[in-house]
């Protein structure tokens, strides 16, 4: 039977209930600058990687499915459904999308929409999780704002209310269970890139250019798009 979605619009949710609860752990930083530096690196290096390496049709297959997958999961998945609950889907088209959106490593699935429903109940506001206008309207102010609300927001510590933001998730035991499930599937969408590059090449460096394309390459890009979006 198809679930009716979030069916939540975009006001403030949870009334008095504080926007803020709690702070990352220092790990939790450490590997978000990891996840974001390595592949924006690797998305730096395609240029002469390609010309030097070459770009296999594998690759290109491996990458662009990947892309697909993951970038649904995100645009489809994580903001259409199940922030914005923009139309109905059954149980197991909704793990299905939840476990997509969470291969494209921006967080855990609840987290991920907390933050985006917050960003919506106070959209250039105070309390705007990556407003641009955070440091002003002067020209100075505007660029440190656009870096700041394309990624720099994400370093920062302050964790969003999930029980204020997403309580109906909360609520889900299927998104929580992606949700508790972010680092095996972070993994995952490292790793099988490669198994896939060394099962079409049979060797060792079909695994290495299809972990470079498919995997490092293929999240810096998903990650600049939605975070532009």
């Amino acid at each position: 039977m198809a679930s009716r979605g979030t069916g939540f619009v975009d006001r403030e949710w949870g009334g008095a209930a504080p926007i803020i609860d709690g702070r990352k752990p220092v790990a939790a930083v450490v590997a978000l600058w990891v996840f974001v530096l390595v592949p924006f690196a690797a998305l730096a290096a395609a240029v002469p990687v390609a010309w030097g390496w070459g770009l296999s049709w594998a690759d290109v297959a491996i990458a662009a499915g990947a892309y697909v997958l993951t970038g649904l999961g995100v645009t489809v998945g994580f903001h259409r459904y199940l922030t914005h609950g923009a139309f109905k889907a059954g149980r197991w088209l909704r793990f299905g999308l939840a476990v997509a959106g969470s291969l494209a490593v921006q967080g855990p699935v609840i987290q991920w929409v907390a933050d985006h429903r917050r960003h919506h109940a106070f959209a250039d506001r105070d309390g705007d999780p990556h407003s641009p206008w955070r440091y002003g309207r002067s020209v100075r102010g505007l660029a440190k704002g656009l870096l700041f609300a394309h990624v720099g927001w994400m370093f920062g510590r302050d964790l969003t209310n999930r029980r204020r933001f997403a309580k109906d998730l909360l609520d889900d035991a299927d998104v929580g269970r992606v949700d508790r499930l972010f680092v095996p599937l972070a993994a995952a969408s490292l790793l099988l890139p490669p198994a896939i590059g060394l099962l079409a090449a049979g060797t060792w460096y079909g695994a290495l250019t299809a972990f470079f394309w498919g995997a490092l390459v293929r999240i810096a890009m998903l990650h600049h798009v939605t975070w532009s979006i």
